[in-house]
């Protein structure tokens, strides 16, 4: 009778222990699914995107020129403010009967700014493409070829191109999404919906 009450207050402890366990297992996957959710959530800024945003100089040399440029730290709200500096490119002023958005950047500005981003999405779209037939035809190189070593050598190229193509295709993802960052950037600091748009 004593072994009968051991063994089944052994098997209602491994019982509870087991229950305990997978609520513990089940507990932690959601933690780490939210985990997760959030850092998809967040978006990453490069340095060359911060540095078309900055308002005050990184560096005691750009304090140097902006000091020798006073109109730069002119606020855009102020009449006669000009845009920011690096919103314009170096070689050209902003158009003084420009339109503007909230942070003084120019249409000129967007168009360039927006037409480029859009390029580098291209490119690498056509370069993904590129990759992609380069695949197809080592793969049919590989199957005509009868010797062990070409076809190793073959392989091998595979192989970088596979690398290749991965690595495209994060680049893309990122050039995809700094388009549409800098559509959101756009709309939320008043830049006519014109001046976002392809020509």
């Amino acid at each position: 009778m004593k072994k009968i009450a051991m063994l089944l207050q052994t098997g209602l402890f491994v019982a509870l222990a087991a229950v305990a366990y997978s609520q513990s297992l089940a507990d932690l996957a959601n933690k780490e699914k939210e985990r997760r959710q959030e850092i998809k959530n967040e978006v990453v800024i490069t340095d060359e995107q911060a540095a078309k945003f900055r308002s005050q100089p990184s560096t005691p040399a750009d304090a140097d020129q902006t000091a020798a440029k006073p109109d730069v730290l002119k606020k855009p709200s102020e009449p006669g403010a000009e845009p920011k500096a690096g919103a314009e490119s170096k070689n050209e002023k902003a158009d003084p009967d420009e339109s503007v958005d909230f942070q003084g950047r120019s249409e000129s500005y967007w168009r360039q700014t927006m037409a480029e981003a859009r390029q580098k999405v291209k490119d690498l779209q056509n370069e993904a493409n590129v990759i992609t037939l380069k695949i197809s035809d080592l793969q049919t190189q590989f199957y005509r070829e009868d010797d062990g070593f070409k076809r190793e050598n073959i392989q091998r190229e595979i192989q970088k191109s596979f690398y290749e193509q991965d690595k495209n295709k994060e680049e893309l993802a990122k050039a995809q999404d700094i388009l549409q960052d800098l559509e959101k950037d756009g709309r939320k600091n008043g830049a006519l919906p014109g001046w976002l748009r392809n020509k």
